[in-house]
């Protein structure tokens, strides 16, 4: 659009015009007030987002009393299918390819309908020890794949091992395809803030769809005789995923959310944005919906995306929600790294042993 103006501008430069004004100024002669528009905005901004700090105060006074409300409006605010809709049955397996096996692993290619319209697919380690065992969700994050988690390919990013990390310990793994592929590396076009804003449009998001398509995937598990409990961690969109999936979903026992949690007031992306959310919730009040369940926050203090220092005024705040209840669920770990998952496996080893005595 912008190339567009700027040609179109230059074809009316070359047309000869003798009604115009005699007057000609350069660009910049405005551009204090173009300025002053825009840092009015952000002061407008500003003093709205601290009025809706008060009023969230008081709208979740009550979150640890009555979760299960507060759960429902986090679902109303992402939208369709996690409200106004009832799945029937369980997902139909589409696809299942086993792909490769070690020791202790046997590797699947999955496919699941969500909806006639929808199916995901990804990849499934099952522990090859007899008897039920738990399931990790291990979610990827921008520009990432299963396959790059599961290191099928010699790019292994910044992941650390994050799945290795799970599988080493005994349990299945689940790791599935979000909207959030690398196109030039894939070559497969899609432009994820447009789908967001036309899901918007009809009362969804694209939050809502690949949350609810993760729960449809922990339906179909749970019903299967190797599998007990569930688990999930994830690197940033994958740590985003992995706080908003187990604040709504409480079958999830223990999760990791790693490079992710921040104040929204920094870290305002399109598709982490729904209509009024500061006047509900922030990363600190969401957080409060997985208690007394377990979780670890991590976050890097060399991250160049998401500034530690945030997350830092983030946590204190959710120490300060949490006055009644206690911060004996939820460990906040600032590791010596950048945009990455923490190479320190404690926590992971910590939510496997929770999910195998739980």
């Amino acid at each position: 659009m912008e190339n567009f103006a700027e040609s179109t501008i230059e074809q009316v430069k070359t047309k000869k015009d003798t009604n115009r004004m005699n007057y000609i100024e350069a660009y910049d002669v405005t551009a204090a007030f173009r300025e002053d528009y825009r840092d009015g905005l952000d002061r407008l901004i500003e003093k709205r987002e601290r009025e809706a700090e008060k009023i969230r105060a008081e709208y979740i006074k009550d979150i640890f009393t009555t979760p299960e409300k507060y759960r429902d409006e986090l679902k109303k605010l992402f939208g369709w299918p996690l409200v106004d809709f009832q799945a029937e049955g369980l997902p139909e397996v589409v696809m299942c390819e086993k792909l490769a096996e070690d020791d202790t692993h046997t590797a699947y290619r999955m496919r699941f309908k969500i909806f006639d319209e929808l199916t995901l697919t990804g990849i499934f380690f099952k522990a090859k020890e007899e008897g039920k065992k738990p399931l990790v969700i291990c979610q990827h994050g921008g520009l990432g794949t299963p396959e790059m988690i599961s290191e099928f390919y010699e790019i292994r990013a910044n992941y650390n091992g994050m799945l290795q990390m799970v599988t080493k310990r005994g349990v299945h793994a689940f790791a599935p395809q979000l909207l959030l592929w690398n196109r030039e590396r894939y070559g497969v076009e899609y432009d994820r803030k447009i789908i967001d804003a036309r899901l918007k449009r009809t009362g969804s998001s694209i939050t809502a769809v690949e949350i609810f398509a993760i729960t449809r995937v922990l339906d179909y598990f749970e019903a299967q005789d190797y599998v007990k409990n569930f688990g999930m961690v994830g690197l940033s969109y994958g740590g985003f995923y992995t706080l908003m999936t187990t604040a709504v979903e409480t079958r999830i026992k223990s999760a990791v959310s790693c490079s992710f949690f921040n104040t929204r007031e920094k870290v305002s992306w399109t598709d982490w944005t729904w209509d009024n959310l500061a006047y509900k919730f922030d990363d600190a009040e969401i957080t409060c919906l997985v208690y007394p369940r377990s979780l670890c926050i991590e976050v890097g203090d060399k991250d160049a995306l998401f500034d530690y220092k945030e997350a830092i005024k983030s946590f204190d705040k959710l120490k300060l929600l949490c006055k009644n209840v206690g911060t004996d669920w939820v460990d906040f770990v600032v590791f010596d790294g950048i945009h990455e998952f923490c190479k320190d496996d404690t926590p992971i080893e910590k939510m496997v042993n929770e999910l195998k005595e739980n």
